[in-house]
């Protein structure tokens, strides 16, 4: 028999407990941080300049540190496979925005990276609602997160020729959907119900 197998559904005490857990509230972190980078964002002073520049490079460390962190202490959690991503998501939407209205990102690679991350997110929820599984990001993931990391910071800190390192990931984003699609193409076809 073919179809649909059934999701496991999170209960609202396995949420509060596994949100417990440090990998999941460094990962909820990342996501709360973008609100006060929002704001500082905004606040042409110094003193707000270095305050969005710090709070930007505790959360884009973060996002290495829980994975870090959960191996670490043996924490992977259902809710850290979905958090985690998530909050990526999140921050890197977020982080283009800022750069776009504050820093003159162009648009078009804003467009990109939006894009890219939305489908992303789209195949991992089709994924999610037909067998309970997430696509973790791998080594090429965690490159693309590497070099858009720097991006932010790069433009956040106003550096000349920046731009060149925005279309390097215009490249990247373009592999790293290609990937993710085939990943997500494979997974699809083999998680049959039984």
């Amino acid at each position: 028999m073919s179809g649909r197998k059934s999701v496991d559904r999170f209960s609202g005490n396995e949420v509060l407990t596994q949100l417990r857990l440090l990998p999941n509230l460094i990962s909820l972190t990342r996501i709360v941080l973008v609100w006060p980078i929002a704001v500082f964002y905004s606040i042409p002073t110094p003193l707000a300049y270095w305050t969005v520049l710090l709070l930007i490079v505790i959360s884009y460390i973060s996002d290495f540190i829980d994975g870090f962190v959960a191996r670490q202490l043996s924490q992977q959690s259902r809710l850290g496979l979905v958090l985690d991503p998530v909050a990526d998501k999140i921050w890197t939407i977020a982080m283009v925005l800022l750069i776009y209205f504050y820093r003159g990102f162009p648009m078009w690679i804003m467009a990109v990276i939006i894009l890219r991350d939305i489908t992303i997110l789209y195949f991992n929820l089709r994924l999610y609602m037909r067998n309970g599984q997430i696509m973790s990001s791998d080594e090429i993931g965690r490159k693309y997160m590497v070099v858009l990391g720097l991006l932010v910071i790069g433009y956040t800190l106003r550096i000349p020729g920046i731009i060149w390192l925005a279309y390097f990931l215009v490249v990247m984003a373009g592999v790293t959907w290609v990937h993710y699609y085939s990943r997500y193409s494979k997974k699809m076809r083999t998680s049959t119900v039984v």
